[in-house]
């Protein structure tokens, strides 16, 4: 098993915890790896986030709401929506997208929406995540990303992802989400 250190962005995540700089070096490649923490202190107790190949053009919510999300922890983050969604009827479309994703060994619920900060911290590398991403057919981080963070009832953070530049939009908007998942 590598470690940490050793794992690099843009690698290949694959079931078991498998990494590769190849994208075809063991069966069932789950995504790319779009964020290292060196610091070993990421909020959910992992190292690491790994893209998922595929992402949805969708919303937030169609409601006007406010769960109280945080900036670091997209999670947390998509466990409220959900949570908030079920209990109330609302649709909260990318975050139920993310959480009913299993695909290559990934099971239902270990797939999230990115907070805020996670998704700025992989824009850093979005040119490295994109190279690998297209190499395995996945969809780039292109146009508008959308965060789990909301900034208000009406609004959501939003990533432009070619610029890595961070902005308020509507909940109604359409805009893709991506999924990620610890490591």
């Amino acid at each position: 098993m590598l470690k940490n250190n050793e794992i690099q962005i843009g690698w290949y995540a694959f079931e078991g915890e498998k990494f590769s700089p190849d994208p075809k070096a063991y069966p069932n490649c789950q995504g790319v790896v779009a964020w290292l923490n060196s610091e070993g202190n990421f909020v959910s107790g992992k190292c690491g986030l790994i893209i998922i190949p595929e992402s949805v053009r969708t919303i937030f919510s169609k409601a006007k709401i406010e769960i109280g999300t945080d900036e670091n922890d997209g999670m947390l983050n998509t466990k409220k929506l959900v949570g908030y969604g079920k209990e109330n009827g609302d649709v909260l479309s990318a975050a139920e997208w993310c959480v009913s994703y299993q695909k290559n060994g990934i099971n239902r619920g270990e797939v999230f929406l990115p907070a805020k900060n996670q998704l700025g911290d992989m824009a850093a590398n979005v040119k490295i995540i994109n190279q690998a991403l297209a190499k395995i057919g996945g969809d780039i981080l292109a146009d508008w990303i959308m965060s789990s963070t909301e900034y208000s009832a009406a609004k959501v953070w939003c990533l432009e992802a070619e610029n890595a530049y961070m902005l308020r939009e509507n909940k109604s908007y359409y805009f893709y989400a991506h999924g990620v998942k610890a490591f």
